[in-house]
């Protein structure tokens, strides 16, 4: 039997949902008894706007009085649009992703964001469990749909990176999901548990991408999507595999707190069972349990994963990773100041005023007229209009009411009607249904002037299929509104006229409306099924050293005009080495871009290194640096099973990382690609001296000298004993290279230290890229090395100087260090930063 104060540490994992409008018995033992950690509304909790502020205060002074460290979690799904827990007229209701993409404006997503952001603080909720990341990549998905922004992987990310700001700007917990992507399936997981068949590879290409980007940008949470992956994991959903999650904790290296969707999901619950689900969760690297509907079940999942603690199944280590988690998310955004201070209800209209604007905004610039082939638009404020609409069994899947007990979607149409009517007060409804439409039905619509059909979500309903395909040949004039899924009849040209909304709320069918009798002009887009152009004839392949050099060389010159190396030079550094596998971008047969990679100069493949990306001025924003990037990650994955990447070069060494010098969109293109960059304020610079009146500092001369230490170059005699320290030297024996190794020698003459000191010969250039741009005469110390017996004795300062006279005698005129980030140790010596930069990984 669980020990009371076990039974706390893991009631904080978990996130119940409940039944009624005020706490419930039930809720209440589990915030007393088992300390549950977060709620999860829905909109069976609440009807109107004070019943909803009392809830969440009341819930808060339970975990208070239950003695709780730290506030509640309280979360519901504001996805907006389709997904709207908190609506009208409690507040404004916010276009939903597909609307927002539909804009093509991030930056209204942002706002959106924090609009709803105000509204969910306003309330006393502080988690939301949106943005959604998944693609719609499959038109007939029916769990995420218009859910989505889109069906572009860099799309969606930009979109759901931009909610989760706006979000976190409110101090709302954003929860991108579902992770690893739940949108090429045609499968709800409220039913069953989708199965999507692609590769690591494939997921890389397309699902994990909004992720990465999530992920590179610090987000709070992600939630777990009950989905089977049987190329990564045959056994269990990806909620429940150590596999799939291991994508996001080891390869992502997400140390974030981990969210599972319901449990009580048919994805999970008809499989493995919401309890055991509940450990297997945890094992596999979840930090918070979520179990919406069932009492008894809750308990029990608490009680479950309690047992596997105590026996062992669940490792001391993985419990307290998920309590650090769990509290650190906590300790950044919630309060019990906050937690228990309630909102002046007369403030709410004051604040749905200021929300309404961006709202009228956004639908106004997302309803989109996808064709109007027969240019009838604008109709008539005066004809014989029929308004056709679906009356029932419109599908709508299970995140709608989230239950997932199989409600249909259901939509009266009056307030649609009136929409209409302010135009044109004479239209006239009939609703359509399975059973189709009368012959008097039939009559009324091929005698009327106009017909305005609206369909949702058609290509999963035959019955609105099926008419929308009848009706081109029965109306005089037909206007087709897709109030959902924009595929309805996306691909049926027969429908000549044609609108989407993205969602079926009042406030985006209202918009369609006024651009049906001309009050507004369509500036929606559509974000699915896009085509560009531009990008259609650029393609990406392996580099030829044969054909391709030069070609690099002048794109070089062009997109990094303050780096211009001697062409030989460049080509030498990009054709020399069995460790570079690059890649060029061409549009057409000219070169536009291209991306160095290097394996490991010595032994096995890692690490893998980006040494340069670059894309010719005239052909940048158009795709092809992801595009490089994609299929230069893929090929480590396919031929080496490599999935982690540096940015900065080893040997060629060109930059350690990003220079700082460029443009933040340069840093901002590789994290929005989900490169984790270093801090802003780590170190790791070039460093360059000017060394023809070098004086050596005294102190670090004598100091070493008292210590029995001298320094000369390395002899031939002596260079067996010097190969232990770095592979570079390998190739620089110095009965071939003399004077290109300093060495340190302690009083019994062996070797204690060693430093490079390169003259500018052909050697330095054909590794390092970037000395010869100080100046002709510069050579290069490097690859400092002082044995671990010795460290802290002031040799290694020393060592420097020595060499740096030694260099200045044989006519060296400047010094280059490179890839430092020991802080302000060669400075000692008078190097200042030549460049700065910001590595990173992915």
């Amino acid at each position: 039997m669980a020990t009371t104060e076990l039974q706390k540490q893991v009631g904080q994992l978990f996130a119940v949902g409940f039944h009624g409008q005020t706490p419930s018995p039930e809720i209440k033992t589990l915030i007393h008894d088992y300390h549950v950690g977060g709620i999860v509304l829905f909109s069976r909790n609440f009807q109107t706007a004070s019943q909803l502020q009392d809830l969440t205060l009341a819930l808060q002074n339970e975990a208070r009085s239950a003695g709780h460290a730290r506030p509640l979690f309280i979360g519901i799904d504001q996805e907006n649009g389709l997904v709207t827990r908190i609506s009208p007229p409690i507040a404004p209701q916010v276009p939903g992703p597909m609307a927002l993409g539909a804009t093509h404006d991030p930056e209204l997503a942002y706002e959106a964001g924090k609009a709803t952001g105000e509204v969910l603080n306003f309330f006393g909720v502080n988690m939301n469990y949106a943005p959604v990341c998944d693609i719609n990549s499959e038109p007939l998905n029916p769990v995420i749909g218009v859910r989505s922004p889109g069906d572009d992987p860099e799309f969606v990310g930009r979109f759901a990176s931009a909610t989760a700001r706006g979000l976190r700007e409110r101090k709302i917990v954003p929860s991108v999901k579902h992770f690893p992507g739940h949108g090429d399936t045609a499968v709800d997981s409220h039913y069953g548990l989708p199965v999507i068949p692609k590769t690591r590879d494939q997921l890389e290409r397309c699902e994990l991408i909004p992720f990465r980007r999530a992920v590179a940008e610090q987000v709070e949470t992600v939630m777990t999507a009950h989905i089977s992956l049987p190329s990564i994991d045959p056994m269990y959903p990806a909620t429940l595999s150590p596999k799939a999650l291991g994508i996001l904790r080891n390869d992502m290296s997400y140390d974030g707190m981990v969210i599972t969707d319901c449990l009580e999901m048919d994805g999970i619950r008809a499989t493995f069972g919401t309890e055991q689900g509940s450990v297997l969760a945890l094992q596999a690297g979840s930090d918070s349990i979520m179990i919406c509907h069932t009492f008894e079940v809750q308990v029990g999942s608490i009680k479950k994963v309690c047992d596997a603690v105590q026996s062992g199944a669940i490792e001391p280590s993985r419990l307290a990773d998920a309590c650090r988690r769990v509290a650190n998310v906590k300790d950044k955004f919630l309060t019990w100041e906050d937690a228990l201070r309630q909102q002046n209800l007369e403030e709410l209209d004051a604040l749905n005023r200021r929300i309404l604007p961006i709202c009228e905004e956004a639908y106004g610039r997302s309803v989109t007229l996808v064709r109007d082939t027969a240019s009838i638009l604008p109709l008539s404020k005066t004809a014989n209009i029929i308004l056709l609409f679906p009356g029932d069994k419109t599908p709508a899947g299970g995140a709608v009411d989230g239950e997932g007990m199989g409600r249909q979607g259901s939509y009266e149409a009056t307030a649609y009607l009136d929409a209409l009517r302010r135009h044109n007060p004479s239209i006239s409804e009939l609703k359509y249904a399975e059973a189709g439409l009368s012959d008097d039905e039939l009559s009324l619509i091929t005698s009327a002037d106009a017909v305005i059909f609206v369909s949702a979500n058609a290509r999963e309903s035959p019955y609105q299929e099926s008419l929308g395909k009848l009706l081109p040949s029965n109306a005089r004039s037909l206007v087709a509104i897709a109030a959902c899924n924009p595929y309805d009849f996306l691909e049926v040209p027969e429908v000549q006229t044609y609108l989407a909304t993205y969602e079926p709320t009042v406030e985006a069918f209202s918009v369609a409306a006024d651009i049906i009798f001309g009050a507004k002009t369509a500036q929606g887009s559509l974000p699915v099924v896009l085509s560009d152009p531009e990008k259609a004839d650029m393609h990406v392949v392996r580099f030829d050293a044969l054909k391709d050099v030069d070609s690099i060389v002048s794109v070089w010159k062009e997109a990094l005009p303050t780096y211009i190396l001697p062409a030989d030079d460049l080509r030498s550094l990009i054709t020399d080495g069995k460790n570079a596998h690059h890649f060029v971008a061409r549009v057409g047969s000219e070169l536009v871009g291209f991306c160095l990679a290097y394996t490991n100069a010595h032994g096995g493949p890692k690490p893998v290194h980006i040494a340069v990306l670059a894309v010719a001025p005239k052909y940048q924003g158009q795709g092809i640096g992801t595009a490089l990037l994609t299929e230069t990650r893929s090929y480590f994955r396919t031929q080496f099973d490599i999935n982690q990447l540096k940015l900065g070069s080893s040997f060629p060494r060109f930059w350690p990382g990003i220079p700082r010098e460029l443009p933040e969109t340069v840093q901002d293109f590789f994290v929005h690609r989900g490169f984790r960059l270093s801090p802003p304020g780590a170190r790791s610079v070039d460093l360059y001296q000017d060394i023809r009146n070098f004086q050596a500092p005294e102190k670090y001369i004598t100091r070493a000298e008292k210590g029995g230490f001298r320094f000369a170059p390395l002899r031939p005699v002596d260079y067996e004993a010097c190969l232990g320290w770095v592979e570079a030297y390998v190739t620089l024996h110095p009965k071939d290279y003399p004077d290109c190794v300093m060495t340190a020698f302690d009083s019994q003459g062996q070797q204690v230290g060693w430093t490079l000191m390169l003259p500018p010969i052909p050697t330095l250039k054909k590794v390092w890229a970037f000395p010869q741009i100080c100046g002709p005469q510069t050579g290069l110390i490097g690859c400092v090395g002082i044995d671990a017996s010795h460290r802290k004795s002031g040799i290694g300062l020393a060592m420097i100087c020595h060499a740096i006279n030694n260099m200045k005698q044989r006519g060296i005129e400047g010094v280059f260090v490179d890839w430092v980030a020991l802080d302000g140790w060669y400075e000692q010596v008078g190097f200042k930063t030549w460049r700065s930069y910001r590595p990173g990984e992915i």
